[in-house]
Formats: structure tokens, sequence, C-alpha cells
């Protein structure tokens, strides 16, 4: 077995609620902590970034494969409620990364 086959794999759509959750609690409360925290933050910061980004990736192919009709009601009940998690967890991401929105917020 090699390092490079350890993997960790985390399903978006269905643990992505809870991952960055996780994700943005960590990084509230290390972003201004000890150094080591900081670099906790920081790699938890890039974690999100990149998840947000392979959501926004799916969604797009998706979204293609729709447009060539293959595609059910239900396909869209997905996409929608995935666009919307999508969404939601960029907004959180700009209040977390940008204190002055979440403190005209609070």
């Amino acid at each position: 077995m090699a390092l490079s086959d350890v993997d960790l794999t985390v399903n978006l759509y269905l643990e992505g609620d809870k991952f960055f959750d996780l994700l943005k609690a960590a990084i509230r409360d290390w972003q201004g902590g000890w150094g080591h925290e900081r670099e906790r933050a920081a790699y938890a910061l890039e974690l999100y970034q990149r998840s947000l980004t392979i959501l926004r990736d799916h969604l797009e192919k998706v979204r293609t494969r729709a447009e060539g009709g293959f595609f059910t009601a239900e396909d869209q009940r997905i996409l929608d409620r995935t666009q919307e998690k999508l969404a939601y967890w960029e907004k959180k991401l700009a209040e977390i990364t940008n204190p002055k929105t979440a403190a005209v917020k609070n």
C-alpha cells in the first residue's frame, strides 16, 4: 500500500452540509488563534474552496447533459437542490472570509 492510496471521499450531495459546516466552524474558530491554528484554518478554507469548485463543476456538467436531452424531472429536482446548496455555502464562505459582511448582518 502506498501513501497515495489513502484517500478520503466525501459525497457533497449527501454529506456536504455537515462537511461544509465543519469546515466553516474550523475556519471561524482557528483563524485568529495561534500559528498552528491559523494554518489549520487556512487548510480548512482551501478544502472549502476546492469543494465548492468541485460542486460548481459538477453542476455545469449536469446542465450540459440536460441540454443534450438526458434529463428527468427527478434530475431537475436534484439539480435545483444542489444549486441552492451551492449558493448557500458560497454565501457562508463570503461571510467567514469577509468580517465586515458578517458584522453588518449580526
